[in-house]
């Protein structure tokens, strides 16, 4: 042995006598162990920048599920321990499908950082100041970021599933590296066997402001701006959310008419507004007007034109839509107008697309109006705000992306938002500078409001930077075409089956997915996992109404302990729901109907349907939700039958009186004159031991009363104070003309403490001319019988 082989040999024992003595740490003979943990979150949770980790570790692998030609989202959610990441490199490969050759290739894969922004006034209480993720900032090809110690970073992928994409099963990697071993997380998608149409069955009007656009990108003008602007405007669109105006000069006729051909004739684009040009006076120019819709009529692009007449018109602003009205009848007879207001039966006739907020749709108007051929969508912005669903940045994600069930649920066929683009701030007066990457608040009360995109200027992009808010929506958007989907092969399968119209209600076979989710616009449940599965549920039952023997369900209308479920099946099939066989309750020419009633307790249940036919069997598992019920008491509050009644309602603004006119309960009512020219007019029922018995309202579910309106259509509000000051008055009412409503508030969606509350407020807007209202037995409602709450 040489010394030089002695040598080796003496520092390799003494080595492993260090380690065997714990001198030298195990990764000195070891690989090294990451400086980082990591967990995987629904595409539908915002998970601030100091959030913990979950408790258990959280889920370590990416599963995603689309349907051809629709993007995906996932993200990983990288935390660091007491040491910053200075040089994480992300990648991802392609997707491999596990039964077969094909791929997604990596090209239709994109990784995005989540920037992070800090909210320092909170749009509501329900969530907390903080940083929360928005921006989506695109990764270079090194894919390398940075991590300050103790933080999260947010990973956003979006993977594009191509047209004829074979279904099954896809896998990949996304690797994380900074030094010693790459972390390795799992990916798996599942590729549904069917695919989105690129049109998109609901209209969208999110605007572009151009001229701040603009401003965000240096003051850019003339061709180069319009370019720019067409980056914009296919951003929104590839993410299903048309804006309202095309991006072409508005000028010349002939040159609006050949530059926006290519945008209108787009299966893509959903709608488009039309401006009226104006001469110098500033008085609608009707024969250019005219002269526009003609070619575009001729041309055959104006089946997706819609005017905006007025934006949210008070009372004194309807002469305003009414002559703009006149004036579209004479220059585009054939193009609807559009009004962001809910139904109002003063403007019957002059309005064709109803766009009301989202606080204020009314299903029954809405409905009534669309069966003589108008239109309704909807909108929101700073108002409402949570518990509603919004786009605010500090609220929920669950919310923004149920709104599009909500709206194929309710027959909203549109939704409007006012910009996506507001990179100045609004002071009051006007639009001042704001930094967009640290103030997260362009327009006053909400965070986000006002804003689905980032100039990409300070990142040296020469257009958009997207955000998570619209990623939500887009994943809202395609929730929306699975829904649109289902209800057109259940309709395909009715018609194989031989069904006639009206026997079977595609709608209602749908409706146990909604019931699942929410039971009111401003009351579901915050929980994405349960999204996502009943989501899965549904681009199931697509998938499997391709399968034979052919099979519909139906379930009836919620009744308290049983559901009945209805079956449609081809002749001579056997149906067996639960595994009970049944005989046809109706027999036809083409196709037997079964019929059963099961009692189910409160609770999620799955009924199992089995359908055989011709050798083959298909099993269809339904998940109904059934709720309690219980017995419930009407408890008083002011049963306005006396004059004490009526005085302990107080107001200098209002005049109240005890009448004999429209009681609902008893033989009286509180008459209540609301003035002309007051602000904010208002009647209010304050003060335990004065207006009612007790500040604790708590045992009460809901709060009921009774309005008569003689006069025009009126919206007031319902206001809630506490004792601490707070206030909730998100509660918006309408009264059409000569109607009586039963006004009902459920009282958990109060966002008040509920055992310290100071009393009730009935407020309207200032008006031009005295409003009169009749109200009647204010009650609470409980689930026990409870002592009146009248002092």
């Amino acid at each position: 042995m040489n010394h030089m082989t002695k040598r080796k040999s003496i520092a390799a024992a003494l080595m492993a006598l260090l380690l065997f003595l714990g001198v030298l740490p195990a990764a000195a003979s070891a690989k090294t162990e990451p400086l980082f943990d990591f967990w995987v979150p629904t595409n539908t949770q915002k998970v601030m920048r100091d959030q913990p980790a979950p408790a258990d570790g959280g889920v370590k692998t990416l599963r995603m599920e689309a349907a051809r030609n629709e993007y995906e989202g996932g993200q990983v959610i990288v935390r660091t321990g007491s040491e910053p990441l200075r040089k994480l490199q992300v990648s991802v490969s392609e997707l491999k499908q596990t039964d077969g050759s094909a791929k997604i290739r990596r090209d239709d894969i994109r990784l995005f950082r989540q920037h992070y922004i800090e909210v320092t006034t909170s749009t509501t209480a329900a969530y907390p100041k903080g940083w929360y993720p928005d921006a989506l900032i695109p990764l270079d090809e090194e894919g390398k970021l940075e991590v300050a110690a103790g933080q999260n970073q947010g990973i956003w992928i979006k993977v594009y599933v191509p047209k004829g994409q074979p279904a099954g099963t896809y896998t990949g990697e996304l690797t994380l590296h900074e030094t010693g071993n790459p972390v390795r997380v799992p990916i798996e998608l599942t590729v549904w066997d069917f695919e989105l149409t690129d049109e998109s069955h609901t209209k969208t009007a999110f605007t572009l402001w151009g001229d701040q656009v603009a401003y965000a990108h240096g003051g850019i003008s003339g061709e180069p701006f319009w370019a720019l602007l067409d980056k914009y405007y296919w951003a929104s669109v590839d993410n299903r959310l048309t804006p309202s105006y095309l991006p072409v000069p508005f000028d010349n006729v002939d040159e609006f008419v050949r530059r926006a051909e290519p945008y209108i004739t787009n299966p893509k684009v959903s709608a488009y507004r039309l401006a009226l040009y104006r001469d110098a006076a500033g008085n609608v120019d009707e024969a250019k007007s005219k002269e526009l819709v003609d070619k575009l009529r001729d041309k055959g692009l104006l089946g997706k034109a819609f005017y905006y007449l007025v934006d949210e018109p008070g009372v004194n602003r309807y002469p305003d839509v009414r002559n703009y009205k006149d004036i579209l009848r004479r220059v585009a007879p054939d193009v609807p107008s559009l009004v962001t207001i809910q139904p109002v039966d003063e403007l019957v006739g002059d309005v064709d697309i109803w766009v009301p907020e989202i606080d204020k749709y009314d299903y029954d108007f809405a409905h009534e109006r669309q069966a003589l051929g108008d239109h309704v969508w909807w909108y929101t912005c700073v108002v409402p705000k949570h518990p509603f669903p919004s786009y605010h940045l500090d609220d929920d994600s669950v919310g923004t992306r149920l709104l599009s069930w909500m709206q194929r649920d309710n027959d909203v066929e549109g939704t409007l938002f006012w910009s996506t683009t507001i990179f100045k701030k609004w002071n009051g007066k006007q639009y001042v500078d704001r930094d967009v990457w640290t103030d997260p608040m362009a327009f006053p009360g909400a965070n986000g409001d006002g804003y689905l995109f980032y100039p990409g200027t300070a990142l040296g992009i020469d257009g958009p930077i997207g955000t998570i808010r619209m990623e939500t929506l887009r994943e809202g958007a395609e929730d929306y075409e699975y829904l649109w989907l289902l209800e057109q092969r259940l309709n395909e399968a009715a018609a194989k089956l031989g069904i006639g119209e009206g026997t079977f209600s595609a709608k209602e076979a749908i409706q146990p997915y909604y019931d699942r989710l929410y039971d009111h616009i401003r009351d579901y449940e915050e929980n994405p996992e349960k999204l996502l599965q009943v989501r899965r549920e549904v681009a199931e039952s697509i998938v499997a109404l391709e399968r034979d023997p052919a099979a519909l369900v139906t379930v009836g209308t919620p009744v308290p302990g049983s559901r009945t479920i209805t079956v449609f099946a081809g002749k001579g099939a056997q149906v067996a729901v639960n595994g009970q066989t049944l005989a046809p309750s109706v027999t036809a020419d083409t196709y037997d109907r079964f019929d059963t009633t099961i009692a189910l307790a409160p609770g999620l249940h799955d009924v199992t349907v089995a359908v055989s036919a011709g050798g083959a069997t298909k099993t269809i598992v339904l998940k109904l939700a059934v709720k309690e019920t219980a017995q419930t008491y009407a408890i008083a509050l002011n049963r306005a039958e006396t004059e004490q009644a009526v005085k302990r309602w107080t107001s200098s603004t209002v005049e109240t009186s005890l009448s004999g006119e429209h009681a609902t309960e008893g033989a009286h009512s509180l008459k209540a004159v609301y003035k002309a020219g007051a602000k904010f007019p208002n009647i209010r029922l304050f003060e335990a031991g004065k207006g009612f018995r007790s500040a604790d309202w708590s045992a009460f579910e809901a709060l009921e009363f009774d309005v008569f309106n003689p006069g025009e259509t009126v919206q007031f509000y319902v206001k809630f104070h506490g004792l601490n000051g707070k206030t909730d008055d998100t509660f918006m009412q309408y009264v059409r003309a000569g109607r009586g409503e039963t006004i009902r508030v459920p009282l958990k969606q109060v966002n008040l403490d509920l055992t310290q509350m100071k009393g009730i407020e009935l407020w309207m807007w200032q008006q031009s001319a005295a409003k009169t209202l009749y109200f009647d037995n204010f009650r609470f409602v409980s689930g026990e019988p409870a002592d009146s709450m009248e002092p």
